[in-house]
């Protein structure tokens, strides 16, 4: 955090606490957080692991003692030769060496150890050894995400919406060669919309969609029980609004734009129920538009908006990048960024149907762990995730999409983990419950697997720090005609 955030306290002392708090210190719902009153009168808040029932066999396997008995010596020994005997990657053993450092202090009592432990990913019996100085038998296999037999060897098919700049991490993952890296063939089709997408996972034309989760929402409501979302791909409202006319105003101010900039003008947005739709109808109801502020909505294909300006038959439109920035180079104004409004919201994500997951888990464990490492690669090295984006997009201009791809990564557009944030996840629900595209919203609970996403950020941990440098790009996917 840059600068101190200001909340205010309401009734039986409750307290908000800010988004960008909560998402820094990777807060949720249901967490625990220490209230401590120092001695000059400043409130420390300070998340608390809690004990549950696989910490609760640990001890009682390891007895809860509040001081280490083994040597430090021993405990610090043990520890790095985990990394050594390559039972953890290097970055969960580097994190783990500072957390015995802290537990040798005394800072640590042994089931605070035992729960951060647990916390970076270790196995169960990694840390009983430390604890214990014996070695873990090879039975005792970790509380990962189960693995079949069968190995992630035949093509995987993932059905795209449509070429979009927001699926970079998609692209990264292909070009980089993170797919091969995990053993999976990857082919990537573009359907032409989340309908069309998703309809392929339904037809088991592909295993994977990348889409607005809400059609993934809506197979639920019709029948399709095992339909999941199973990783964010896109996480915020990367939607800006042009107009070539100097009459329509910019503005920065929500309520403005959505009662006074699109009254009585003809906007393009992609056709209902995709988010463009859905987010203009929403402004208008959040801020009690009346009739008199009334638009003519203009329905066309994704990609197409800005077009309808340029040509006269819209007087805004609403784009994503490239198609934005594009439109912009070519004489469009901005008026809104609906960024600036809208937090943490899941865009565009991976699905798959549950069946794919149990089925396959090698498979399903490859392509997550594989994009894991893509969105983490697109913020650790940002020049190369422009140069994955200008090849995938090589008949617009490269600036244009160096712009773009930048803004996407400054903004978090592009997320820096594969996991489906749940405050995105409500913000999508609750904008398409109001418009009606949802019969009622699903938690993240219902329609989320982030099993195997979290469990590829536990055990890669943050890969800036042992990654050299950059890799060498492949043949882009918009390059292989498939």
């Amino acid at each position: 955090m840059d600068r101190p955030e200001t909340v205010h306290i309401r009734s039986n002392g409750q307290v908000t606490l800010p988004m960008p708090v909560r998402r820094a210190a990777e807060l949720h719902e249901g967490d625990v957080i220490e209230v401590v009153l120092q001695g000059d009168g400043t409130i420390l808040l300070r998340p608390v692991a809690v004990l549950d029932r696989l910490q609760a066999d640990l001890i009682y396997r390891v007895g809860d003692r509040s001081a280490p008995e083994c040597t430090e010596d021993d405990i610090r020994e043990r520890a790095r030769g985990l990394v050594r005997r390559r039972r953890l990657p290097v970055t969960t053993g580097r994190a783990l060496d500072a957390l015995v450092e802290r537990y040798q202090r005394g800072d640590l009592t042994q089931r605070a150890f035992i729960g951060e432990s647990l916390m970076l990913g270790l196995p169960s019996t990694s840390i009983t050894a430390l604890l214990a100085g014996t070695e873990p038998e090879p039975v005792d296999a970790p509380p990962a995400p189960p693995e079949a037999e069968e190995a992630p060897q035949a093509a995987v098919r993932i059905a795209q919406a449509y070429h979009s700049l927001l699926y970079l991490p998609l692209y990264i993952a292909h070009d980089v060669g993170f797919f091969a890296d995990e053993g999976v063939q990857v082919e990537i089709t573009t359907a032409g919309g989340g309908t069309e997408a998703w309809s392929a996972v339904e037809a088991s034309v592909a295993d994977y969609s990348v889409h607005d989760p809400v059609f993934t929402v809506r197979a639920f409501e019709q029948g399709i029980g095992d339909a999941v979302v199973v990783g964010s791909i896109c996480n915020g409202q990367a939607i800006l609004a042009l107009a070539a006319d100097s009459e329509v105003e910019a503005t920065d101010d929500p309520r403005v734009f959505s009662t006074r900039t699109v009254a009585g003008r003809t906007v393009a947005t992609q056709p209902q129920p995709d988010s463009q739709w859905a987010l203009l109808r929403y402004l208008q109801f959040l801020y009690q538009a009346g009739p008199e502020s009334s638009y003519r909505g203009l329905q066309v294909t994704i990609g197409t908006e800005p077009a309808r300006v340029l040509a006269g038959q819209a007087d805004i439109c609403l784009a994503f990048p490239p198609q934005a920035d594009v439109a912009i180079s070519q004489g469009l104004r901005e008026v809104f960024d609906f960024s600036t409004y809208f937090g943490p919201y899941l865009m565009s994500a991976l699905a798959t149907r549950r069946g794919t997951v149990q089925d396959k888990p090698a498979q399903h464990k490859a392509v997550v762990t594989a994009l894991e490492k893509a969105c983490q690669y697109a913020h650790a090295f940002p020049d190369e995730a422009v140069r994955v984006a200008q090849l995938e997009f090589p008949d617009v201009d490269s600036k244009v999409i160096e712009s773009a791809t930048r803004r996407c990564l400054r903004r978090n557009f592009l997320p820096p983990h594969v996991a489906v944030d749940h405050e995105a996840w409500k913000e999508n629900g609750v904008l398409n419950r109001f418009v009606g595209t949802i019969q009622q919203y699903h938690s993240s609970a219902e329609l989320v697997d982030n099993e195997m996403s979290l469990h590829a950020y536990r055990t890669l941990g943050n890969l800036r720090l042992v990654w050299d440098g950059p890799r060498p790009i492949g043949k882009p996917v918009a390059a292989t005609g498939i």
